[in-house]
C-alpha cells in the first residue's frame, strides 16, 4: 500500500484539539515551513525509506508523520523535532516486531538521517487503540544523512546493556548501536 498526503498529516489528537495540522500552518512562526517545503521533504521521505520499507513490510502502519508545532509541543516533541519539517515518520507493523524493523532497516537502507528504536520496553503494536507501544522513529534530510542510529528507553538498565565503546548516552537515547536486540528485554 502507498501512502498518501492525508496518512502523513492526520492527526486523531489534532482534530480531537482543533489543531490544523495543515502543511504550511507555522510559516508565521518560520518562513522556511512552506506547504512546497514540508511536502517535498515528506515524498523525499517516502521514496528513500518508507517505499523500500513497504517492499519488505507492506503492512506498516504511519503513527506520527508531519506534525504542525502547535501539535508537536502538545505530543511533548522538542522544539527542533524533524517531524515540524516533514523529515521524520514513525511506523509500527501489527505483525512484526519494532526491533525486526529496525534491524532491516539499518541493514537495507542506503540512505537514512535518524533511525531510532523507540521505547523497546512498551512492546510491540497490537492494534489496540490507546495503547502504549514501541515504535520506529526514521528520518531523510535531503544532503544531511548521517545515519544515526539510536534507541531511546526510560530503562537505565537497556542503556547500561548497550554501553560500548562505540556508543554514547544523552538522556533517554543511546547512540551508535548497530542492533536492536529484543532479547535484552
Amino acid at each position: 500500500m502507498a501512502f498518501n498526503i492525508l496518512h502523513n498529516i492526520k492527526s486523531k489528537l489534532a482534530e480531537e484539539n482543533n489543531i490544523n495540522n495543515f502543511p504550511g500552518v507555522d510559516i508565521s512562526n518560520n518562513s522556511i515551513l512552506t506547504y512546497n517545503f514540508i511536502i517535498n521533504n515528506l515524498r523525499l521521505l517516502h521514496l528513500n525509506c518508507i517505499n523500500p520499507i513497504l517492499q519488505s513490510f507492506p503492512d506498516i502502519k504511519i503513527t506520527s508523520a508531519y506534525r504542525c508545532k502547535e501539535l508537536n509541543n502538545l505530543l511533548g516533541g522538542v522544539e527542533n523535532s524533524q517531524h515540524v519539517y516533514g523529515y521524520a515518520i514513525d511506523i509500527v507493523s501489527p505483525n512484526y516486531p519494532t526491533s525486526l524493523l529496525w534491524n532491516w532497516c539499518y541493514q537495507n537502507l542506503p540512505l537514512y538521517n535518524q533511525l531510532i528504536w523507540e521505547y523497546p520496553e512498551r512492546g510491540n503494536f497490537t492494534g489496540a487503540e490507546g495503547l502504549k507501544h514501541s515504535w520506529l522513529h526514521i528520518s531523510y534530510i535531503e544532503d544531511n544523512n548521517i545515519k544515526k542510529s539510536s534507541f531511546s528507553s526510560l530503562r537505565k538498565d537497556l542503556h547500561e546493556m548497550y554501553a560500548s565503546e562505540l556508543t554514547t548516552q544523552k538522556g533517554n537515547f543511546t547512540h551508535g548501536i548497530n542492533l536492536a536486540d529484543e532479547n535484552l528485554l
